[in-house]
């Protein structure tokens, strides 16, 4: 082996060992069940009804609607 395709091979090995982690931390989040997932839904629900709310008071509707 000369010293490029070693270094070539270094490379290819660096890139598939950051995919495979890559796609190893995107199968976790969607296919394992954690507790810090329920977490976050909460959180986003939680946001997404205070928004809610926020968007139905009278001082944050457009001045031509009120």
């Amino acid at each position: 082996m000369t010293v490029p395709s070693t270094m070539h091979y270094r490379i290819a090995l660096a890139m598939a060992d950051e995919r495979r982690e890559r796609v190893r931390r995107t199968y976790l989040l969607v296919a394992e069940p954690s507790p810090r997932r329920r977490v976050r839904r909460w959180i986003g629900r939680q946001l997404v009804n205070a928004g809610i709310r926020l968007a139905g008071e009278p001082t944050m509707r457009p001045a031509r609607v009120r």
